[in-house]
This record gives C-alpha cells, sequence and structure tokens, in this order.
C-alpha cells in the first residue's frame, strides 16, 4: 500500500515548524507532499513569506512541493491536494499546519490503514482523540461515528465518495436511521455547521466528509490516547479563534505496536460519552431499564438539546411536535399538531425557552387537539426552574 502525507500551509510558520518537528520524528516518513496557499493580502504576507522559507528547507525527507499562484482558501486547498496525493497513492494522512503529530502517529495510522483496508464500513482514521471521557478497555483504539479532521486519513476508495452535496441533510432528516445517526454523532454541531456552510458563513470542507459518513453508517477508528496536539487555538488562524485549547489525553509517542480492535463496531459507551460533547443522549439510550411516562416532546431546538439529558432520564419520548420542522430527529418522527391524536403518551412536554411563547403554544394544543392542561408540562419549569 502506497500511503502519501500532505501537510497544508500558509502563513503560520511557527506552527508549521512545530508540526514539521513532530513528523520527523516519525521514522516511517520518506517523503511528503506540501501544500503552501497563494497569499490572500499583503497583511499576511510576512508570515507567508516565512512558512515558504520554512518549506524551502526541508532537507530531512524527499518532499514535493504545490504552490499556488492564487489563494483557495482552506477548502478547496484540501480537497484539490487531497485529490493529487490520492493520483500517486492508495491511502492519504493528512496534516494541517497546527496540527503536530507525537513521534508514533505514523505507525498508529499505518497500522491502522493495513488492518481495516478491506472493511469498507471503515472511513476515517482519526489520529486525534475526542475530548470525551471514555474508559479505555484492552485495545488502544475504538469505533465511533465521527471522523476527526485533525491529523487524519483514510483510503483511495473512500474518498472518491466525496462530494459537495447540498442535498444530503434533507435526505438523512427524513429517514428514521440516518436521522438516528445524525443526532447520535452530530446533533450539538453539524447540522448549524452545514446550515452555515450554504449561507456562506464557513467555507467547510469537512462538513461533507462528517454527514457522508454518517449518512452511509460508517465508522472510524479513533485512538484513546490523541497522537495530535492541536495549537491553533491561540488566535493566529484564519479558520480558529483564540481559546484554551483543546484537552485531550495525549500519547506518550513511545509506543510502537498499537492493539487494535478486529471487531468493527461501535460500542454502546462510545455512543453515551459522544453524547456530552457533541451527541444525542435521546439516540444514544437503549432500551428502558425501567417504566416511565410515555411523552411527546413540542419543540426540537437548542433547548431540547440542552436538556437532552434529563429528558431521557424522566421520560420515554414517543415522538416530536414542530410547526417548522418535518421528518424525524434521533430516529423519532417529527410530527404537526393535528397528528397528535393518532399518537398514545401520557403528557405533552414544551420544550420552549419563552415562558409566553409555551403558554401560547398550551392554549392551541387545549384548542385545537382537546388537550387537558394536567397533560401538559412546561420544560422551562420543569427543568429550568428546579
Amino acid at each position: 500500500m502506497k500511503i502519501g502525507i500532505a501537510v497544508f500551509a500558509y502563513n503560520r510558520d511557527i506552527h508549521l515548524t512545530k508540526t514539521l518537528e513532530g513528523l520527523r520524528l516519525n521514522k516511517e516518513v520518506e517523503e511528503i507532499y506540501v501544500f503552501h496557499d497563494g497569499l490572500k493580502c499583503e497583511q499576511h504576507r510576512e508570515g507567508w513569506e516565512r512558512t515558504r522559507n520554512v518549506i524551502e528547507k526541508i532537507d530531512w525527507c524527499r518532499t514535493k512541493k504545490f504552490y499556488s499562484t492564487e489563494n483557495k482558501g482552506l477548502a478547496c486547498s484540501i480537497v484539490e491536494g487531497i485529490n493529487r496525493v490520492m493520483e500517486e497513492n492508495d491511502a492519504v494522512v493528512v496534516l494541517e499546519d497546527d496540527c503536530v503529530p507525537t513521534a508514533n502517529f505514523m505507525a498508529f495510522m499505518i497500522q491502522c490503514f493495513y488492518r481495516y483496508k478491506d472493511n469498507k464500513k471503515v472511513y476515517n482514521i482519526n489520529g486525534c482523540g475526542w475530548a470525551m471521557d471514555i474508559e479505555k478497555d484492552s485495545y488502544d483504539a475504538y469505533f465511533i461515528g465521527r471522523n476527526s479532521t485533525w491529523g487524519w486519513g483514510t483510503w483511495k476508495d473512500r474518498w472518491q465518495e466525496y462530494q459537495i452535496d447540498n442535498d444530503i441533510l434533507e435526505r438523512i432528516n427524513n429517514d428514521r436511521d440516518k436521522s438516528r445517526n445524525m443526532a447520535l454523532w452530530g446533533a450539538k454541531d453539524l447540522e448549524a455547521t452545514f446550515v452555515n456552510r450554504l449561507k456562506g458563513i464557513n467555507n467547510s470542507w469537512a462538513i461533507y466528509w462528517a454527514l457522508h459518513i454518517v449518512e452511509v453508517g460508517g465508522m472510524c477508528i479513533a485512538p484513546y490516547y490523541s497522537m495530535i496536539d492541536n495549537i491553533g487555538f491561540d488566535g493566529s488562524g484564519v479558520h480558529c479563534g483564540k481559546s484554551n485549547g483543546y484537552p485531550v489525553r495525549m500519547d506518550t509517542g513511545t509506543k510502537r505496536i498499537f492493539k487494535l480492535p478486529n471487531e468493527c463496531m461501535i460500542a454502546d459507551r462510545a455512543k453515551m460519552a459522544f453524547a456530552e460533547l457533541h451527541g444525542s443522549y435521546i439516540a444514544a439510550s437503549g432500551s428502558e431499564q425501567y417504566p416511565k411516562q410515555k411523552v411527546l416532546i413540542y419543540g426540537v431546538g437548542r433547548f431540547l438539546r440542552m436538556k437532552e439529558k434529563e429528558l431521557v432520564e424522566k421520560f420515554s419520548i414517543v415522538a416530536f411536535v414542530d410547526k417548522n420542522k418535518t421528518g424525524y430527529y434521533a430516529g423519532k418522527r417529527i410530527i404537526k399538531v393535528n397528528d397528535v391524536k393518532d399518537y398514545q403518551y401520557d403528557k405533552i412536554v414544551i420544550m420552549i425557552m419563552d415562558e409566553q411563547e409555551s403558554k401560547n403554544i398550551a392554549e392551541v394544543l387545549s384548542i385545537e387537539c382537546g388537550i387537558e392542561p394536567q397533560k401538559i408540562v412546561y420544560g422551562v419549569e420543569k427543568f429550568l426552574k428546579e
């Protein structure tokens, strides 16, 4: 198997230097592809020129350098760069200039490439561990349904499925199983990122890759201890703001042989752990452990996502009611007010944060559906005032 290593840079010479230093510690690296995007504005020139000098001075491995004469932007640069690498390779490892690998990063990637090359359900090798509380088992990695793009890799045949598909979210939301998968692996961020991409607020290429993996029910292999240190949260990047960083458990970089799971399946504990981060407790919860009140939830929005854990603990959700949305959420059908009469339930929980709007909705439910007041629960009182 030929594995190409692609490094993408623009104007952060210090970050790129650290990433290259980390990559240099990986003895498996013999050649890298380096993509340097063109200058966007004069304000960036000084850092951009220093970055070019860093690239020119790479002498510890063979390099294939690609210098753009125009500013393509991150999304176009990465997609075109990966396509270029795939012309000569069977798989690719992708590193942006702020993703510093540990000394055993490539050892992990290569072993995963070979172990799972024939399992077409495995789409992504995550080099960066997710910042979630998941207990380590006897293996060094676990399966999850969400990819990471901070130091990652994939195979040529999987990458050939990548496309800019602006209808993908509609298809997912109108399918019971796909909607559950969507909620599991991105209830709190994927839809918003996709909508903002359509609005032109962001220029994410990765949202289409993440949603494709969700739609096909793909899996990603991820290490318990991260082999990528993302140093880009210092405000220097075009796309990352300034924050305290990404608090993951880092690998020491000393392990060379990894114990990888033979059975490709996503454990329930991974689903529950991810629910705390970006996922959904409704989608992750299994069969009921004890009898609960059956409820309809009115409102599929931010308040619902904030309080999913408490809802699942208290109730068994039958369906959702929403005046604007249709299809499914977390594998549960979204219905209209007029459809309420067709469902059996004990209560309707109104998950609207505005108290007056909640009262207006309760009035509509009472008049149009004949629902008794004692069957209506105000989420704002149940979950905020308590």
